[in-house]
Protein backbone atom coordinates (compact mmCIF):
# COMPACT_ATOMS: atom_id res chain seq x y z
CA UNK A 1 0.00 0.00 0.00
CA UNK A 2 1.42 3.74 -0.45
CA UNK A 3 0.10 7.05 0.78
CA UNK A 4 1.50 10.27 -0.28
CA UNK A 5 2.49 12.35 2.99
CA UNK A 6 2.10 15.53 1.24
CA UNK A 7 2.83 17.34 -2.02
CA UNK A 8 6.26 17.60 -1.86
CA UNK A 9 6.61 13.71 -0.31
CA UNK A 10 7.52 11.26 -2.36
CA UNK A 11 4.79 8.61 -1.71
CA UNK A 12 5.23 6.24 1.43
CA UNK A 13 5.74 2.42 0.52
CA UNK A 14 4.65 -0.18 3.12
CA UNK A 15 4.83 -3.51 1.84
CA UNK A 16 6.10 -7.03 2.89
CA UNK A 17 9.93 -8.57 1.92
CA UNK A 18 9.66 -10.96 -0.77
CA UNK A 19 10.01 -14.66 0.68
CA UNK A 20 9.18 -15.32 4.44
CA UNK A 21 7.58 -12.44 5.41
CA UNK A 22 5.19 -12.47 2.40
CA UNK A 23 4.47 -15.73 3.18
CA UNK A 24 3.32 -14.93 6.74
CA UNK A 25 1.11 -12.37 5.31
CA UNK A 26 -0.43 -14.79 2.53
CA UNK A 27 -1.05 -17.40 4.87
CA UNK A 28 -4.87 -18.59 5.32
CA UNK A 29 -4.60 -20.47 8.81
CA UNK A 30 -6.40 -19.44 11.69
CA UNK A 31 -3.35 -19.93 13.36
CA UNK A 32 0.30 -18.61 11.92
CA UNK A 33 3.58 -18.45 13.54
CA UNK A 34 6.37 -16.82 12.45
CA UNK A 35 9.51 -17.37 13.67
CA UNK A 36 12.86 -19.29 14.23
CA UNK A 37 15.60 -17.29 14.59
CA UNK A 38 16.39 -13.34 15.68
CA UNK A 39 16.30 -10.72 12.86
CA UNK A 40 14.25 -12.63 10.56
CA UNK A 41 11.39 -9.55 10.34
CA UNK A 42 9.36 -11.07 12.42
CA UNK A 43 8.17 -7.81 14.77
CA UNK A 44 7.72 -5.86 11.35
CA UNK A 45 5.29 -9.29 9.77
CA UNK A 46 3.00 -8.75 12.60
CA UNK A 47 2.54 -4.62 11.97
CA UNK A 48 1.75 -4.90 8.47
CA UNK A 49 -1.21 -7.97 9.22
CA UNK A 50 -2.59 -5.75 11.55
CA UNK A 51 -3.03 -3.23 8.99
CA UNK A 52 -5.20 -5.39 6.64
CA UNK A 53 -8.59 -4.15 8.34
CA UNK A 54 -7.77 -1.11 9.01
CA UNK A 55 -11.06 0.51 7.28
CA UNK A 56 -13.28 -0.89 9.03
CA UNK A 57 -14.51 1.34 12.02
CA UNK A 58 -15.19 -1.64 14.20
CA UNK A 59 -11.68 -3.49 13.79
CA UNK A 60 -8.90 -4.27 16.76
CA UNK A 61 -6.22 -5.99 16.81
CA UNK A 62 -4.30 -6.59 20.25
CA UNK A 63 -0.76 -7.56 20.18
CA UNK A 64 0.98 -9.16 23.29
CA UNK A 65 4.07 -9.08 24.61
CA UNK A 66 5.68 -10.22 28.16
CA UNK A 67 6.28 -7.09 29.48
CA UNK A 68 5.71 -3.42 29.17
CA UNK A 69 9.21 -2.69 28.43
CA UNK A 70 9.52 -5.48 25.69
CA UNK A 71 6.81 -2.88 23.91
CA UNK A 72 8.44 0.43 24.39
CA UNK A 73 12.44 -0.85 24.59
CA UNK A 74 14.25 1.13 21.81
CA UNK A 75 13.67 -0.18 18.41
CA UNK A 76 10.93 -2.72 19.76
CA UNK A 77 7.07 -2.86 19.15
CA UNK A 78 6.12 0.71 19.67
CA UNK A 79 9.25 2.03 17.39
CA UNK A 80 8.98 0.07 14.79
CA UNK A 81 5.24 0.50 14.83
CA UNK A 82 5.84 4.61 14.34
CA UNK A 83 7.97 4.06 11.39
CA UNK A 84 4.50 2.16 9.97
CA UNK A 85 1.60 3.70 11.73
CA UNK A 86 1.99 7.54 11.19
CA UNK A 87 2.56 7.58 7.58
CA UNK A 88 -1.22 6.35 7.53
CA UNK A 89 -2.60 9.01 9.58
CA UNK A 90 -2.81 6.76 12.91
CA UNK A 91 -2.38 8.37 16.12
CA UNK A 92 -1.69 6.76 19.90
CA UNK A 93 -2.08 6.95 23.64
CA UNK A 94 0.33 5.48 25.99
CA UNK A 95 -2.10 4.40 28.48
CA UNK A 96 -3.26 2.11 30.12
CA UNK A 97 -2.20 0.19 27.44
CA UNK A 98 -0.22 1.93 24.21
CA UNK A 99 -2.94 2.00 21.38
CA UNK A 100 -2.91 3.24 17.82
CA UNK A 101 -6.22 5.11 16.65
CA UNK A 102 -6.51 5.08 13.08
CA UNK A 103 -8.99 7.81 10.84
CA UNK A 104 -11.52 5.19 10.57
CA UNK A 105 -12.00 4.08 13.96
CA UNK A 106 -9.88 0.81 13.91
CA UNK A 107 -7.32 -0.01 16.81
CA UNK A 108 -4.51 -1.65 17.16
CA UNK A 109 -3.48 -2.42 21.15
CA UNK A 110 -0.22 -3.08 22.43
CA UNK A 111 -0.84 -5.12 25.80
CA UNK A 112 0.94 -7.37 28.25
CA UNK A 113 0.71 -10.26 29.96
CA UNK A 114 2.90 -11.33 32.80
CA UNK A 115 1.57 -13.22 35.38
CA UNK A 116 -0.63 -15.79 35.10
CA UNK A 117 -3.82 -14.32 36.41
CA UNK A 118 -3.60 -11.45 34.07
CA UNK A 119 -5.18 -13.16 31.17
CA UNK A 120 -8.51 -13.12 33.48
CA UNK A 121 -8.52 -9.12 32.73
CA UNK A 122 -9.78 -10.09 28.97
CA UNK A 123 -13.29 -11.41 30.18
CA UNK A 124 -16.09 -10.40 27.33
CA UNK A 125 -12.91 -9.02 25.11
CA UNK A 126 -13.74 -9.64 21.55
CA UNK A 127 -10.17 -9.92 19.47
CA UNK A 128 -10.34 -10.15 16.06
CA UNK A 129 -7.14 -10.39 15.50
CA UNK A 130 -5.21 -11.68 18.47
CA UNK A 131 -1.08 -11.77 17.61
CA UNK A 132 1.35 -13.02 20.71
CA UNK A 133 4.84 -11.36 19.86
CA UNK A 134 7.16 -13.76 21.50
CA UNK A 135 5.16 -16.89 22.27
CA UNK A 136 7.31 -19.02 24.03
CA UNK A 137 7.00 -16.03 26.70
CA UNK A 138 3.78 -17.13 27.24
CA UNK A 139 2.10 -20.26 28.99
CA UNK A 140 -0.08 -22.80 27.00
CA UNK A 141 -3.12 -21.65 29.23
CA UNK A 142 -2.88 -18.24 28.67
CA UNK A 143 -2.79 -19.05 24.84
CA UNK A 144 -5.33 -21.65 25.00
CA UNK A 145 -7.81 -19.18 27.94
CA UNK A 146 -6.91 -15.97 24.85
CA UNK A 147 -7.80 -18.63 21.85
CA UNK A 148 -11.63 -17.87 23.36
CA UNK A 149 -11.37 -14.05 23.59
CA UNK A 150 -10.52 -14.79 19.68
CA UNK A 151 -14.04 -13.57 18.33
CA UNK A 152 -15.62 -11.37 16.02
CA UNK A 153 -18.91 -8.81 15.53
CA UNK A 154 -17.24 -6.94 12.76
CA UNK A 155 -17.33 -8.95 9.53
CA UNK A 156 -14.09 -9.97 10.20
CA UNK A 157 -12.97 -13.83 10.48
CA UNK A 158 -11.05 -14.05 13.81
CA UNK A 159 -7.52 -15.36 13.18
CA UNK A 160 -4.03 -15.80 15.44
CA UNK A 161 -0.82 -14.74 14.62
CA UNK A 162 2.24 -14.83 16.96
CA UNK A 163 5.83 -14.81 16.41
CA UNK A 164 8.80 -17.19 18.11
CA UNK A 165 12.38 -17.94 18.60
CA UNK A 166 13.00 -20.97 19.41
CA UNK A 167 12.91 -22.81 23.12
CA UNK A 168 12.94 -26.22 23.10
CA UNK A 169 11.08 -26.78 26.51
CA UNK A 170 8.53 -24.68 26.15
CA UNK A 171 5.09 -26.00 25.23
CA UNK A 172 5.32 -24.39 21.56
CA UNK A 173 8.06 -26.60 20.54
CA UNK A 174 5.54 -29.77 20.66
CA UNK A 175 2.79 -27.94 19.09
CA UNK A 176 4.83 -26.95 16.13
CA UNK A 177 7.14 -30.08 16.17
CA UNK A 178 5.70 -31.49 13.03
CA UNK A 179 7.31 -28.35 11.08
CA UNK A 180 10.60 -29.16 12.92
CA UNK A 181 13.17 -31.93 11.30
CA UNK A 182 13.55 -34.63 14.54
CA UNK A 183 17.05 -35.31 14.21
CA UNK A 184 18.71 -31.66 13.24
CA UNK A 185 16.17 -28.97 15.44
CA UNK A 186 15.72 -27.11 12.45
CA UNK A 187 13.02 -26.01 10.84
CA UNK A 188 11.95 -28.72 7.94
CA UNK A 189 12.13 -25.91 4.98
CA UNK A 190 9.53 -28.65 2.64
CA UNK A 191 6.89 -28.43 5.10
CA UNK A 192 7.15 -24.63 5.59
CA UNK A 193 3.77 -22.88 5.46
CA UNK A 194 1.95 -26.06 5.12
CA UNK A 195 -1.53 -26.25 6.69
CA UNK A 196 -2.06 -28.74 9.38
CA UNK A 197 -5.26 -29.08 11.73
CA UNK A 198 -6.14 -29.62 15.28
CA UNK A 199 -8.83 -30.01 18.05
CA UNK A 200 -8.28 -30.03 21.61
CA UNK A 201 -9.94 -31.83 24.06
CA UNK A 202 -9.56 -32.42 27.89
CA UNK A 203 -6.23 -30.27 27.53
CA UNK A 204 -5.02 -32.40 24.51
CA UNK A 205 -4.30 -31.64 21.07
CA UNK A 206 -4.98 -34.00 18.51
CA UNK A 207 -3.86 -33.45 14.71
CA UNK A 208 -4.26 -34.38 11.53
CA UNK A 209 -3.53 -33.11 8.05
CA UNK A 210 -7.23 -32.04 6.94
CA UNK A 211 -10.51 -31.32 8.79
CA UNK A 212 -12.66 -34.01 7.96
CA UNK A 213 -10.51 -36.35 9.49
CA UNK A 214 -10.91 -35.14 13.03
CA UNK A 215 -14.86 -34.42 11.71
CA UNK A 216 -15.20 -37.99 11.60
CA UNK A 217 -13.06 -39.20 14.43
CA UNK A 218 -14.64 -37.25 16.61
CA UNK A 219 -18.20 -37.53 15.24
CA UNK A 220 -18.80 -33.59 14.66
CA UNK A 221 -21.84 -33.31 12.25
CA UNK A 222 -23.06 -29.90 12.63
CA UNK A 223 -21.19 -26.42 11.17
CA UNK A 224 -20.92 -25.46 14.95
CA UNK A 225 -19.43 -28.22 16.08
CA UNK A 226 -17.09 -28.54 13.13
CA UNK A 227 -15.86 -25.07 13.94
CA UNK A 228 -13.62 -26.42 16.95
CA UNK A 229 -11.23 -27.62 14.32
CA UNK A 230 -9.02 -25.09 13.41
CA UNK A 231 -6.08 -24.86 11.36
CA UNK A 232 -2.27 -24.17 11.86
CA UNK A 233 1.05 -23.41 10.15
CA UNK A 234 5.04 -22.52 11.00
CA UNK A 235 6.74 -20.24 9.01
CA UNK A 236 10.44 -20.34 9.87
CA UNK A 237 12.37 -17.27 9.34
CA UNK A 238 16.35 -16.45 9.90
CA UNK A 239 18.39 -12.88 9.82
CA UNK A 240 19.23 -14.43 6.13
CA UNK A 241 15.88 -14.07 5.29
CA UNK A 242 16.14 -10.28 5.97
CA UNK A 243 17.31 -8.50 3.16
CA UNK A 244 16.70 -5.17 4.57
CA UNK A 245 18.42 -5.76 7.50
CA UNK A 246 21.27 -7.47 6.03
CA UNK A 247 21.85 -4.92 4.14
CA UNK A 248 21.67 -2.27 6.33
CA UNK A 249 23.13 -3.64 9.39
CA UNK A 250 25.89 -6.21 8.20
CA UNK A 251 27.87 -6.63 11.26
CA UNK A 252 24.26 -7.43 13.29
CA UNK A 253 24.98 -11.29 11.66
CA UNK A 254 29.03 -11.20 13.14
CA UNK A 255 27.53 -10.16 16.59
CA UNK A 256 24.91 -13.33 16.62
CA UNK A 257 28.00 -15.46 15.91
CA UNK A 258 30.21 -14.19 18.71
CA UNK A 259 27.44 -16.00 21.33
CA UNK A 260 27.71 -18.70 23.02
CA UNK A 261 26.88 -22.24 20.81
CA UNK A 262 23.64 -22.59 22.63
CA UNK A 263 22.72 -19.05 21.98
CA UNK A 264 24.38 -18.89 18.67
CA UNK A 265 22.16 -22.29 17.78
CA UNK A 266 18.93 -20.83 18.77
CA UNK A 267 19.16 -17.37 17.45
CA UNK A 268 21.37 -17.48 14.52
CA UNK A 269 20.54 -21.07 13.34
CA UNK A 270 17.07 -21.08 14.71
CA UNK A 271 17.63 -24.53 16.59
CA UNK A 272 14.45 -26.50 18.49
CA UNK A 273 16.27 -29.18 20.02
CA UNK A 274 19.74 -27.33 21.17
CA UNK A 275 19.63 -27.78 24.99
CA UNK A 276 22.17 -26.71 27.40
CA UNK A 277 24.30 -29.41 29.10
CA UNK A 278 25.13 -29.31 32.83
CA UNK A 279 28.77 -29.47 33.58
CA UNK A 280 30.01 -30.87 36.93
CA UNK A 281 33.41 -28.74 38.71
CA UNK A 282 36.25 -31.28 39.59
Amino acid sequence: MSKKINATTKPVIIRPQPGKQELFLRSSADICIYGGAAGGGKTYGILLECLRHIDNPRYEAVIFRQTRPQIVNAGGLLDTSREIYQNLGATYVLTPNIQWRFPSGAKITFAHMYYEKEKYNWQGAQIPLLIFDELVHFTESQFFYMFSRNRSTCGIKPYIRATCNPDGESWVARFIEWWIDPNTGYADESKCGKIRYFIRRDNLIHWADSREELFEKFQLFSTEEQEDVKSVSFISAKLTDNRILMKLNPAYIGSLKAMSEFDREQLLNGNWKIRVVAQNDF
